[in-house]
């Protein structure tokens, strides 16, 4: 009795995630409207009842598929806080770099950061689950000052919440498929050393470099004027 129970049990939580998979997939390709009972249960390859056993509503699936993709996210963020900093650091050199992005860029491609974008971006504007989104958001940038910290970057908080707002872009870009991955790859590395320089340089003379930018701008303005 109690292997037949396990196997029904088993079943029955295969069946619930092949629904939510699939709510998650209607989503990204065609929002909210796209998910109907009908269309989540075919795209699982399930009877058409099967969305109504499991849940009550279609927002009750839509809601729950959502959260359990970015559960899923949340913990493969995580775990990448036991990324080889040392490994990562002896890439510094510019091709190596861009080497390094390539593949990473491969690992995750376009088709990955559109779905996780539109799960973020659907998850945030719903009011029940938005302090999902914003966790998973958070939980992406503490991982971020854990490897930064690991680096010898100083105070890398602020470099950490720049950094995670950098990679919703460039999702967004690879999503509208403006550069192909190569160039995306160079201008990444690109973005994220100008981000990591700015960081490392002290306000002071930051400020500094910027008051003679805009003296030098004014100066080339006025020799300009009549």
């Amino acid at each position: 009795m109690a292997p037949r129970a396990q196997l029904s049990q088993e079943r029955s939580r295969q069946r619930r995630e092949a629904l939510l998979e699939a709510a998650v997939d209607l989503f990204v390709e065609g929002g909210s409207r796209a998910v109907t009972h009908r269309a989540v249960a075919a795209a699982a390859g399930l009877p058409a009842a099967t969305t109504t056993y499991y849940f009550s509503t279609i927002e009750e699936l839509l809601r729950e598929a959502l959260n359990h993709h970015i559960e899923a996210w949340i913990a493969t963020m995580e775990s990448l806080a036991d990324v080889d900093v040392q490994g990562m650091m002896s890439l510094v050199t510019a091709d190596s770099s861009v080497h390094f992005a390539t593949s990473i860029l491969a690992l995750r491609p376009p088709e990955t950061a559109t779905r996780e974008l539109s799960v973020i971006l659907g998850a945030a504007r719903d009011p029940e689950l938005r302090e999902t989104a914003v966790t998973a958001l958070t939980t992406g940038q503490d991982v971020l000052v854990k490897v930064l910290r690991r680096a010898g970057i100083p105070d890398p908080e602020g470099l950490a919440e720049d950094m995670v707002a950098f990679i919703a872009g460039v999702a967004l870009r690879r999503t509208a498929g403006v550069n192909e991955e190569d160039e995306e790859a160079a201008k990444v590395v690109r973005a994220m050393r100008s981000m990591i320089i700015g960081h490392l340089v002290d306000d002071e003379t930051g400020t500094q470099m910027l008051m003679d930018l805009r003296d030098s701008a004014i100066s080339g303005r006025s020799d300009a004027s009549p």
